[in-house]
């Protein structure tokens, strides 16, 4: 069935309407003549409706004149006639061909050079060498080869481990990984504390240890200090010694962990009645071109249909081309609808909420490294209007950081 209506279409095919007062009879002798019929279908008491080859359609004009029925053609269908239309209209056809070759090329082009990933190296640098390379705005994207790209890259700029390139339409996107070069030696440097704290242990790894597990250190007290003395010589009663020697002290960078127990603090309070805001689910987007002097709304609403509501806009600029840079924006808005309402809250869950606002409050304050090993919650303050919890929590964490200093001379 798929391959008759291929071929069907490939050399034409005609639907006819066929009336009289036997149509059928034309059906069975165009049959045994070999007149091939399909889709046959009864529309009246006396008219059917049936598909024929093109070619097909002088024989079964004669057949016609015999079983003394008419034959009219409703549609012509296939590719011979899709192109003879298409001559009879050629500036149409000039036309959509012209428009499918534009698109194709515009298509083709690098627009716009993404770069991502650079921390220390310059985009507009890495933008000058790709360019060098081929990969440049305005430049046929199948002329670009994306490995000499990569290649150039790290060839010319030595702070990069390795670079590729892909193509999201007609988008450049360069992938950048830089190096990681060790951190510079500070030369002499102490390791003093960079908050206070309680020591719980040392780990020495060059220097001379300045406190012990138990003391109390301040913020900028040396923990390991970078300037190691000569040691002391033996004292022997009784026996004349010779003057000692003079050893300098020998100065070098500190090294080492001191790990300390520090304690945090953070108040926060919840009312027990007080009106809060709730987004109700409901959103309206709103999607404009903006330009200096107008806005166009391509969809959604022209202004925010709620009283309270969330706001979120979003704006994208047109890619700029060479240096040219069109003033028109394409900006998205995301409205979420608020309301408002009255909450009672009982003691319990006053002292649960104003909890959960000190702990977030105090995920602010603790650095990723520090290890919690305590929580105490308080309630310090509390009435019929609202209640006050203070946090207290105990963290072990790493205190010591490196401080460069300047041996004496002489």
């Amino acid at each position: 069935m798929l391959v008759r209506s291929f071929w069907a279409y490939i050399f034409g095919f005609l639907v006819l309407a066929i009336t009289g007062e036997h149509p059928e009879r034309l059906i069975n002798l165009a049959m045994m003549r070999g007149v091939a019929l399909w889709d046959v279908t009864r529309v009246g008491p006396e008219t059917l409706r049936v598909k024929v080859a093109a070619r097909s359609l002088r024989p079964l004009r004669h057949i016609a004149r015999q079983t003394r029925v008419r034959v009219h053609i409703r549609a012509k269908r296939g590719l011979p006639f899709t192109l003879q239309r298409l001559r009879r209209r050629w500036m149409l056809t000039g036309g959509a061909i012209t428009f499918c070759l534009l698109l194709y090329l515009l298509s083709s082009l690098v627009w716009t050079v993404d770069v991502l990933g650079v921390k220390q190296l310059n985009a507009d640098r890495v933008r000058q060498v790709a360019a060098a390379a081929g990969l440049y705005p305005g430049n046929l994207r199948f002329l670009v080869n994306s490995k000499d790209v990569a290649d150039s890259l790290m060839r010319t700029l030595p702070g990069i481990a390795f670079a590729e390139v892909d193509f999201w339409g007609t988008r450049a996107s360069i992938k950048i990984y830089e190096k990681e070069l060790p951190e510079p030696s500070l030369g002499t440097a102490h390791i003093v504390a960079k908050k206070a704290g309680v020591v719980k242990d040392v780990l020495v790894l060059a220097g001379s240890p300045q406190v012990k597990e138990g003391d109390v250190v301040h913020a900028g007290q040396i923990l390991i200090s970078g300037v190691i003395a000569p040691p002391p010589l033996p004292k022997t009663e009784g026996v004349p010694q010779p003057p000692p020697p003079q050893y300098e002290p020998r100065y070098l960078e500190a090294r080492g962990i001191v790990r300390a127990r520090i304690w945090y603090r953070c108040y926060a309070d919840a009312l027990r009645d007080e009106v809060v805001e709730q987004k109700t689910g409901h959103i309206t987007s709103i999607v404009s071109i903006r330009m200096p002097n107008r806005e166009i709304i391509i969809k959604g609403p022209s202004a925010v249909p709620y009283p309270l509501y969330d706001l979120t806009e979003k704006k994208r600029k047109m890619p700029q081309w060479r240096n040219i840079t069109l003033p028109v924006e394409f900006v998205t808005i995301r409205a979420e609808e608020i309301r408002r309402f009255r909450v009672r809250r009982s003691y319990d869950e006053a002292v649960r909420l104003a909890s959960q606002r000190a702990q977030s409050a105090m995920a602010g304050q603790l650095s990723a490294q520090a290890q919690v090993t305590q929580r105490q919650f308080k309630v310090v303050d509390a009435d019929e209007d609202h209640v006050g919890v203070q946090l207290v929590v105990e963290t072990l964490e790493e205190i010591g950081a490196p401080q460069q200093f300047v041996p004496p001379s002489g």
